[in-house]
């Protein structure tokens, strides 16, 4: 049978053919329109799946033959883990090769790039550049230059292997849960995705800091974003949601926690969050409600992280508690 679907995974799709002229037409639409491939062998399969983290996108794609492609700028940050076979890719004046284990950006998101690809597994993670410059600091509308990386693989093995395992991680864990149900998990998981790229791949993301950030790290300052805080706990916030709340930027803001709370504005949100996670606890019934879902509900995805967050706030651990509510 040359073509067989597979059903959707949440939030994503899935496919399998063996029908070379659909996986080429596949690769037209989603690489560009240059497309140059050899005929696969017999029987071989191409496979396709792709899932969401909010606006985050993860997608594995297998084909066992060598193919080549030119295509437009992505417009977005695509960082590519090579599973098995080989790939090499071209933007502007570089070229990067890459093997079994490699990871690698694969363009300067405002520029055109061409790949070669050659009987490979690859697993992509597509970032929109709005999320990484959020989280870079970078003002909304402003007269920036474009984001630009100036290496495309990363700074260490280290961070590599971080990179893969994160992946993995929200994959296997997070995109797991109802999306529909759990926003803060998944949009933590986007978040943390976005914040590996920017720790492992430098580029001129990250503004350089200036006086104002200094002067604007004051305790009216740290008023407002605690207020904020408190008000929308549930809501799909992180650093930059909070300095712009306070009028001021990111870097004034965790400046600003730092010198007057002795803490940072995420660790403040989770604070928050683990005090409303609690309460929740205490009033919950046990017959009915789990320590993972009311985990889950205030965005705390790893449940050793919160059980060990919960056990040092509160002197025991969150089953305790359910049990005893």
């Amino acid at each position: 049978m040359p073509h067989q679907s597979h059903p959707d995974p949440p939030g994503g799709e899935s496919f399998r053919t063996t029908d070379v002229d659909v996986a080429r037409d596949w690769l037209k639409a989603a690489y560009g329109t240059s497309l140059r491939m050899k005929t696969p062998g017999p029987h071989s399969s191409f496979r396709y799946t792709r899932t969401a983290a909010g606006p985050v996108s993860l997608s594995t794609l297998s084909l066992p033959t060598d193919y080549a492609y030119a295509t437009d700028p992505l417009g977005a940050v695509a960082i590519t883990h090579v599973v098995s076979g080989r790939m090499a890719r071209e933007c502007a004046d570089d070229v990067t090769e890459a093997g079994p284990g490699d990871v690698l950006a694969i363009s300067q998101p405002h520029l055109p790039y061409a790949g070669r690809v050659h009987a490979a597994e690859l697993r992509a993670v597509t970032v929109p550049l709005a999320l990484l410059e959020r989280l870079a600091g970078r003002t909304p509308g402003g007269t920036v230059r474009p984001l630009r990386f100036t290496r495309f693989t990363p700074v260490s093995e280290a961070l590599a292997a971080q990179w893969k395992r994160t992946v993995s991680y929200v994959e296997e864990s997070v995109l797991a849960l109802p999306v529909e149900s759990e926003p803060l998990v998944i949009d933590a998981a986007a978040r943390m995705l976005a914040a590996t790229v920017l720790a492992a791949f430098p580029s001129n993301a990250r503004p350089e800091p200036v006086l104002a950030d200094t002067r604007d790290a004051t305790t009216e300052t740290v008023r407002r974003a605690v207020a904020f805080i408190e008000s929308e706990p549930d809501a799909e916030i992180g650093l930059v949601e909070m300095a712009a709340a306070a009028g001021v930027t990111p870097r004034a803001l965790q400046y600003a926690f730092r010198r007057h709370l002795g803490t940072t504005p995420t660790a403040h949100l989770r604070r928050v969050r683990l005090a409303l996670a609690h309460a929740d606890l205490v009033a919950a019934d046990p017959l009915r409600d789990t320590v993972t879902a009311i985990a889950n509900r205030w965005g705390f995805h790893h449940q050793g992280r919160f059980s060990a967050a919960y056990r040092a706030a509160y002197g025991g651990p969150p089953r305790r508690t359910l049990a005893e509510s």
